[in-house]
């Protein structure tokens, strides 16, 4: 957290597993654990360059007052060795060993802004790659890779409604009107589904 007039660091926690820092310093810096760099054996780390979050949407809720989001518990064994470069491909400088899939997983977790504490989470079986939503009405909307689009109550975190797309859901929910009627949408694979009531 930081003071939105001023920049300075408030207070800061982890909202996913990780284990590459021992805390944050006062000026909200990392304190990076010993033993944690990559290394010629492997160093276990969480969560991965994919996890925790990237870049699709979290969502605030003025009503709830509650920060949504959808989190990737991944860890990744990172090696330093020697990589030969090749122009025009990707060069990731050393090596990264992803833990199995069995490993991995996802859920939407709801947080206090001021003090990052989780109220609740929704845990989703794989690690997601789709954003969330937040609305007037207390709910929050979310998707899955497997396909489910799903709404949860905003204050508990119950799931309340899903349906089963039959596509991997990687983008972010949108809601908008049309004259006075509420709908949301999703896209999954190249299929754009809209709700409305």
């Amino acid at each position: 957290m930081l003071d939105r007039t001023t920049g300075e660091f408030l207070a800061g926690r982890p909202y996913a597993k990780q284990t590459w820092a021992k805390g944050l310093d006062d000026r909200g810096r990392p304190i990076v654990n010993p033993g944690s760099e990559p290394s010629e054996k492997g160093s276990l780390i969480w969560p991965s360059l994919n996890g925790a979050t990237v870049w699709f949407s979290p969502s605030y809720s003025p009503v709830s007052k509650l920060f949504y989001v959808a989190a990737r518990e991944m860890g990744s064994t990172y090696f330093k060795r020697e990589a030969d470069y090749k122009p025009a491909t990707f060069f990731a400088g050393g090596g990264e060993e992803a833990l199995p899939t069995d490993d991995n997983w996802g859920a939407v977790r709801a947080l206090e802004p001021a003090t990052g504490k989780q109220r609740w989470e929704f845990r989703l079986k794989l690690p997601p790659w789709a954003g969330v939503m937040s609305t007037a009405g207390g709910l929050v909307f979310g998707g899955t890779y497997e396909g489910i689009f799903f709404a949860l109550d905003a204050i508990t975190g119950k799931p309340l409604w899903d349906i089963q797309t039959g596509g991997s859901i990687i983008a972010n929910p949108i809601s908008f009107n049309i004259d006075g009627r509420q709908h949301v949408a999703i896209a999954a694979d190249h299929v754009l589904y809209v709700f409305g009531r």
